[in-house]
């Protein structure tokens, strides 16, 4: 799923329609939903040799990031470079989560005015890298505070069938959420969310669960605790299946690292 991992071309006025632009399932309040986060998230195809210049101006980014969840503007962000390639696809990205689109525009504001040696070079390789933009909200997530490094960030995209969204989101909710909370408590995972583009720049259908593990052992348990949970709730697996459609599932792999409050 090459849409969670990018960012957006905004419309200003998002802000009044976003609550409309999801799944409406997702608008109505339950005990698993929480106050909407906004996930803006940046991607680039980069050629290989680009690598070391691309990564090296990371460094610089992360500093400004850092101000900005010290001040408030943004409550978590990270920086990614994909395990498991895909000839055409992203390579490496970066996100941030804001409460609310403004803060993710003050965020994006920022970034795109740091000048120097340093972001004049990666400037040059964006313009010759492929690009995708998205932004994502979500109402059902989880977080450890502090930073990470060398954690592993997965993504699986999932895409409801039709008239069967509110079925996929029960399932979800009944089957999936639970098992993520019990591996965020025990330290497993680092983080967790439940999102779907707030603009769409792709199938309304589509949703995402993503996780970030601490380390290799944690994906490992993560996934033996799918293969566990699927065991001890033989509905909960064949009734999420039922309701979404298999041949459109993608996962995205990629190591990251940044900060989670």
């Amino acid at each position: 799923m090459h849409k969670w991992v990018s960012k957006i071309l905004l419309i200003l006025g998002l802000a009044a329609i976003s609550s409309l632009a999801i799944h409406p399932t997702w608008a109505q309040s339950d005990d698993k939903e929480k106050p909407p986060v906004y996930i803006y998230v940046a991607e680039w195809a980069v050629p290989r040799a680009d690598w070391p210049a691309y990564e090296k101006a990371d460094l610089g980014y992360k500093q400004a990031m850092e101000k900005l969840m010290a001040d408030g503007t943004i409550v978590s962000y990270g920086f990614f470079k994909v395990i498991v390639h895909e000839e055409g696809a992203p390579t490496h990205g970066a996100w941030w989560t804001a409460n609310s689109i403004a803060n993710s525009m003050k965020t994006l504001s920022v970034l795109t005015s740091l000048t120097g040696p340093t972001f004049d070079a990666q400037s040059k390789i964006f313009a010759e890298s492929k690009h995708w933009d998205v932004l994502l909200v979500s109402r059902i997530y989880g977080t450890h505070s502090g930073s990470f490094e060398n954690a592993f960030l997965r993504v699986g995209t999932y895409k409801s069938k039709p008239n069967e969204g509110e079925a996929a989101d029960k399932a979800m909710k009944a089957y999936i959420v639970p098992l993520l909370e019990k591996l965020l408590a025990d330290g497993t995972l680092l983080s967790y969310s439940i999102d779907r583009e707030a603009v769409h720049t792709g199938d309304p259908a589509l949703f995402n669960i993503a996780i970030i593990a601490k380390d290799a052992e944690s994906l490992d348990k993560f996934h033996a605790a799918l293969d566990a949970n699927g065991k001890a709730n033989p509905t909960g697996g064949p009734a999420f299946g039922a309701a979404t459609e298999g041949s459109a599932h993608r996962d995205v792999l990629a190591l990251a690292w940044g900060a989670l409050k």
